[in-house]
């Protein structure tokens, strides 16, 4: 263990424990409404309003491209310059701002134009006003996107460059659908969705693969770099990919109506653990080893909590878990026991209630425990209590508490889409798994850590297709796996 006084890293949820304050070596920076915040609520908007027309137009413009000053994109940036500790010359920086500045001045007059288009779309005049803005929108993204994909800061820009796309991709698939009511002709609006089909692909390759570049960047051997490569994953799952996985969607032509898709995909909150400060050297490993790998979708229906002792102090040692296929189409199922079952106090049941888990508020207790002169203390890094919180959309329902509510609280790490109603029905994600991460060091520490698992609220539990829209059921919802198929 290292405790060098002078080391100053992230801990699992004290890095942003004031959200309206980012820190950036040593500064302290200003963002207000968060990069989460916002992808949240485009991830949103795209999953229930991907339809054209203006009320999707005006959408992006109410989210993003109407409300956005150089200050809001700056913390898009500020977000990824922290997680790899790499500041974006000032250069580079200000051309970055000052395109999306461009774009979103230009975006609203495009929007505008479209609404008076809509209200009146035989007008001559207005046909021809959304032939210029067109052509003007599309220009001014062909020539910003590739000064978003600057050399050496194609990581820090990700999150803005994909920002940028996603308008450009909506763009191309507003002259697909509407072109031809505006007076292009055929082989311009041909050419236009050629470019989209292609772009879709472009981008997509693009933002994986800066994505998994920035992703290596930052893991290392220490449980220290766990937690910043974790805080990456999770953050650039939110912000980049779960808006590029939508991309595909923008394809007029093979999604002519309302199209519904659904992100299966999980994230992770950190291990809750107090003084967890990256003191645990060559740790990284176990605790990745500690997620659950990819797998088919399964719906969480309880979880057992069991109860040990350590010298006076109580506290989570284990738990068992039970599950249902999607759809419930099968037998409830049991994982093997995490952790160790102890009998210090009687077990606790979690049920699934209403929607699922939306919160956890978590009590991580650490102790350091004298044992005698000498060597011979000891630290405990244990769990002493967590309240689960039900989502509903109509009304609060009780919550399931095991031995005390915390102060750590998942939603500062994962914050809900929808902040105009309550979190229990604007709740973002939902708890789909528990984990245990378990280490002893005979009578140097004993860590005992829940990590805890979430699924975006957009993953159903049934698979229903309605035939008054194009549903995208994931292979991953699936019962089972053919021959050769794996998830990854």
């Amino acid at each position: 263990m290292d405790n060098n006084p002078n080391i100053n890293e992230c801990i699992p949820y004290n890095c942003l424990s004031n959200p309206e304050v980012e820190v950036l070596g040593g500064e302290r920076i200003e963002t207000g409404y968060t990069p989460i915040d916002i992808s949240l609520s485009l991830t949103q908007f795209l999953l229930s309003e991907f339809v054209p027309g203006a009320g999707f137009v005006l959408g992006l413009v109410d989210i993003i491209w109407g409300i956005f000053g150089p200050s809001q994109w700056d913390a898009f940036l500020v977000q990824i310059e922290q997680l790899i500790n790499q500041r974006i010359e000032e250069f580079a920086r200000n051309q970055a701002i000052s395109r999306l500045e461009g774009l979103s001045n230009l975006y609203q007059i495009y929007a505008e134009s479209f609404r008076e288009w809509e209200a009146d779309p035989t007008n001559p005049a207005l046909r021809e006003e959304m032939r210029i803005q067109f052509n003007d929108m599309n220009s001014a993204l062909t020539t910003a996107i590739p000064l978003l994909a600057v050399q050496n800061y194609q990581v820090p820009l990700l999150s803005v460059y994909v920002q940028a796309a996603n308008l450009h991709l909506s763009v191309l698939r507003d002259v697909s659908v509407f072109g031809q009511r505006w007076g292009f002709d055929a082989a311009t609006i041909n050419s236009r969705y050629n470019d989209l089909t292609r772009l879709i692909g472009n981008y997509t390759d693009y933002a994986v693969r800066w994505y998994n570049t920035g992703l290596e960047r930052v893991w290392g051997p220490d449980s220290r770099d766990w937690v910043r490569y974790n805080q990456f994953r999770r953050e650039l799952t939110l912000t980049v990919l779960d808006i590029v996985a939508l991309f595909s969607n923008y394809d007029s032509r093979r999604y002519p109506i309302r199209t519904v898709s659904q992100l299966t995909r999980e994230i992770y909150t950190n291990p809750v653990l107090e003084n967890f400060d990256g003191s645990f050297r060559g740790m990284a490993q176990r605790i990745e080893q500690n997620i659950r790998q990819p797998h088919l979708m399964d719906i969480l229906n309880s979880i057992t909590i069991y109860t040990d002792v350590h010298r006076g102090f109580n506290y989570w040692s284990g738990h068992q878990i039970t599950a249902s296929p999607v759809g419930f189409s099968g037998p409830e199922f049991a994982f093997p026991l995490f952790g160790n079952a102890g009998n210090a106090a009687p077990p606790v049941l979690v049920s699934l209630t209403g929607l699922g888990i939306f919160r956890t508020l978590s009590s991580p207790l650490y102790r350091r425990i004298i044992l005698g002169s000498g060597p011979n203390n000891q630290e405990l890094f244990v769990l002493d209590g967590t309240e689960f919180s039900f989502a509903s959309l109509t009304t609060n329902l009780p919550s399931t508490i095991y031995r005390q509510r915390g102060t750590v609280d998942s939603l500062d790490v994962i914050p809900p889409q929808d902040n105009s109603v309550p979190p229990r029905a604007g709740f973002s994600h939902r708890l789909s798994h528990v984990t245990m991460l378990s280490q002893a060091a005979g009578a140097v520490y004993t860590l005992r850590a829940p990590t805890f698992s979430w699924q975006h609220r957009s993953a159903e539990f049934n698979n229903i297709i309605p035939s008054s829209q194009i549903t995208q059921i994931p292979l991953t919802k699936s019962t089972n796996l053919g021959s050769g198929t794996s998830v990854v």
